[in-house]
């Protein structure tokens, strides 16, 4: 209310030093002549005054129509940077095994659980490629994912499998033979073994899949072609509860592969 008061007054006062050069000219103006100015000086104050109350309340009022249709939020999203910035990163471990190094030093590590579909197709298993690996082939190592809230970005660290997750007495061992046969060995040393469950695949179809209720056996997979596959066991443990181990074996290895059973596989 000040405001426009002063705004009116402003008005008034410049009106009246427009005037006043005027009249200061002309001495011999009629009192008649005077009254009328005088007159008509009022009604313009009054209808100036009008119409500045006028303009500076449909202003006022837009303005403020303005103030109530802005979003806080998109002036100043403090929200939901706090609320970024308060979400820890979104972090997962998997197992993964070391099943290829290179002269340079470069090896390839296979993440089974870390599987993407592609073109509508599932991998096999994923597979990281990690330069001046540290790590021996067959080494059980573990894959750390995690994702930025804030960037969205994801960073991927491989370590070596704690000694507190592997459980050293459930031995797995898995031969590709040269008749396209897989011989399959597991012993539990501490014969508490419930149940094991099998699994043997290739990027076409399921190979084999099959049940076993005892601490040590070995069995054999017939007609399996050379192309790449896996094998996953799940053992149900008295004293472990349920461990898992997923072996990765590339086109071309005839070699012996052990797997490592551990939490989280």
């Amino acid at each position: 209310m000040r405001l426009k008061l002063a705004i009116i007054g402003i008005l008034v006062l410049a009106g009246g030093f427009m005037l006043y050069p005027q009249l200061t000219k002309s001495p011999q103006i009629h009192t008649s002549s005077l009254s009328a100015m005088t007159q008509d000086l009022d009604g313009l104050k009054d209808t100036t005054f009008h119409r500045v109350n006028y303009e500076l309340d449909k202003t006022i009022n837009k303005v403020e129509d303005k103030i109530e249709q802005i979003n806080p939020t998109e002036v100043i999203p403090i929200k939901q940077i706090q609320q970024k910035v308060a979400t820890p990163q979104i972090q997962e471990v998997y197992a993964g095994q070391v099943y290829e190094k290179d002269e340079k030093n470069n090896c390839k590590i296979s993440v089974p659980k870390m599987a993407k579909t592609i073109n509508g197709v599932k991998e096999l298993t994923h597979t990281i490629t990690l330069q001046e690996c540290p790590y021996e082939k067959l080494d059980p190592v573990s894959v750390s994912t995690g994702t930025d809230p804030i960037t969205n970005t994801q960073t991927v660290s491989v370590s070596p499998t704690p000694q507190n997750m592997i459980f050293e007495t459930l031995q797995l061992k898995t031969t590709r033979n040269q008749d396209d046969t897989i011989s399959i060995y597991y012993e539990d040393t501490s014969k508490k073994t419930l149940k094991v469950s099998i699994t043997l695949r290739n990027s076409d179809k399921e190979l084999f899949s099959g049940e076993f209720f005892s601490s040590k056996f070995d069995t054999s997979v017939n007609d399996v072609s050379k192309s790449p596959h896996t094998i996953e066991m799940t053992v149900e443990h008295v004293d472990y509860g349920t461990v898992a181990s997923s072996v990765y074996n590339p086109q071309g290895n005839d070699a012996t592969i052990y797997g490592v059973f551990s939490q989280g596989s």
